[in-house]
């Protein structure tokens, strides 16, 4: 049905191209749309998970991406005591750590390599629901789809008014790649109101991430303050003595809750659309997958904005759910009253060993995917 249809792209991160792979798999020809001379993607590793890893498998880069990454076999939550709380084999799955520049690479090239063009230094300042993108030099183009994957401050979001809640929570994330030592597992660290999360992304490389309370200057502060953290977490000293002065980026997490992900022809796709704290590490996969279906589902759609409406019907409960539950771990993660750390700790426990709630708690970790998981056959487990 999609054939000769055309669609343009707000936006070349991993949503943007993403969308951009997907849709000129299914016949359309795309134009992506990037404000900066050269996309790139800026943070450190990113896990990539059953959601995402399928629609990496039908794009024809997964392999690249399980070569030059990480197959975990287990992630575990340590708590301030030096408890595990939790601890979940992953050997039936593929769960991969990549370094985020690589899947950006990846998707990029499969839109390009695809038939796709991206067009840069080009600022989208609004869009239109008739399917019009315009900019702002007063330039604007129209496609039978437009695709908003342009970030949490989404302007093709704002101008349609598709916005509910755009707001920052309480607590933030310093992102590092450090060199890789004998780490080989993901392992979140508790003390208190802080997080630090460790896992090997690449033969010679680990992703940490280190997560406080934005009202602390120290917590969020550039270059990484070893010595605060230090004292929070000082069994994880060697880890912070790798973080080079100049590494790191951060960010406070975000969340944004949209009315609805469809206007007319536009629809948006990733942080656009339900940007959440990266507590279950599924922000970039649930729009890969997000950005898949809408792909397929107007491949059979006669009418776009029909379409439109029957793909948000289908793939947003799925999201919603998975965005309250990263945001419930994220609010329990800096909201908790440190007197009461050991309450915390047995509640996690209880919940990961209740095998009802441990079951849809892995349902939606895993993108609420409820197809098999395929054979790994490629890569190597470091």
């Amino acid at each position: 049905m999609a054939k000769n249809r055309t669609a343009v792209v707000a936006g070349g991160g991993i949503a943007g191209f993403a969308a951009a792979a997907a849709l000129v798999r299914h016949g359309f020809d795309v134009t992506v749309y990037e404000e900066s001379e050269e996309p790139r993607e800026f943070g450190a590793g990113i896990y990539l998970k059953e959601n995402s890893l399928q629609v990496l498998d039908e794009l024809g880069v997964a392999e690249r991406l399980i070569t030059g990454g990480v197959r975990l076999r287990a992630v575990r939550i340590v708590d301030e005591t030096g408890k595990t709380i939790v601890s979940r084999a992953t050997h039936e799955e593929r769960l991969i750590v990549a370094l985020r520049a690589d899947l950006h690479t990846a998707l990029r090239d499969a839109a390009l390599d695809g038939g796709a063009e991206l067009v840069t230094r080009r600022r989208v300042v609004d869009a239109t629901p008739e399917g019009t993108l315009r900019f702002d030099n007063g330039d604007e183009v129209t496609a039978d789809l437009v695709v908003g994957a342009d970030g949490v401050h989404s302007r093709v979001r704002e101008s349609l008014g598709l916005t509910r809640m755009n707001a920052l929570l309480g607590d933030g994330a310093t992102r590092v790649l450090i060199p890789r030592e004998e780490e080989p597992y993901s392992t979140e660290y508790w003390s208190g109101q802080h997080r630090v999360g460790i896992a090997p992304c690449s033969e010679d490389l680990t992703y940490a991430f280190i997560i406080g309370p934005e009202r602390e200057a120290r917590a969020r502060r550039l270059p990484l303050d070893r010595e605060y953290w230090t004292e929070l977490f000082p069994h994880l000293a060697g880890v912070f003595a790798r973080v080079a002065d100049d590494a790191g980026v951060h960010h406070a997490h975000p969340f944004v809750y949209c009315q609805s992900w469809v206007s007319g022809r536009v629809a948006i796709v990733g942080d656009a659309a339900h940007a959440q704290p990266p507590n279950f590490g599924q922000g970039a996969g649930l729009a890969i997958a997000a950005a898949w279906e809408l792909a397929e589902v107007l491949d059979n759609a006669r009418d776009i904005d029909r379409g439109l409406v029957r793909w948000e019907k289908q793939a947003r409960p799925r999201v919603n759910m998975v965005q309250r539950l990263t945001t419930a771990y994220d609010i329990a993660g800096y909201m908790w009253p440190p007197a009461f750390a050991g309450v915390r700790s047995q509640l996690f426990q209880t919940i990961s060993a209740i095998p009802a709630t441990a079951q849809k708690w892995e349902y939606y970790w895993r993108g609420g995917m409820d197809r098999p998981t395929p054979e790994l056959t490629t890569g190597t487990a470091r």
